[in-house]
């Protein structure tokens, strides 16, 4: 759930920077006019690429955390798996025996 949690921060984070850079488009647009349309358009091709950067190290930082759960994950059922294994024999025998003696 934290991983979800996280990849939804990010989202939220990204939304609000290129919000943030199409009001900031905007403004230069209400402030200079037309004159500065390449400008404009610079600023916010820079910042999409600063969000699309930030989203994929971001990405990739939860993407490693995932891997790492899911390996410990797997490495807990292993060790359950084992305990149970190694107890069915007992468990089987102690059910018999109550089953036959009561």
């Amino acid at each position: 759930m934290e991983i979800l949690q996280q990849i939804i921060d990010m989202d939220k984070a990204a939304a609000a920077r290129v919000e943030a850079a199409i009001a900031e488009e905007r403004r230069l647009s209400d402030e200079s006019g037309s004159g500065s349309a390449k400008e404009r358009e610079a600023a916010v091709s820079a910042e999409r690429e600063k969000v699309e950067k930030y989203c994929g190290e971001q990405t990739k930082k939860l993407n490693e955390k995932l891997s790492k759960a899911d390996k410990t994950l797997a490495d807990e059922c292993g060790k359950l798996d084992e305990k149970f294994s190694a107890k069915k024999a007992e468990w089987k025998s102690e059910i018999i025996k109550r089953i036959t003696e009561g």
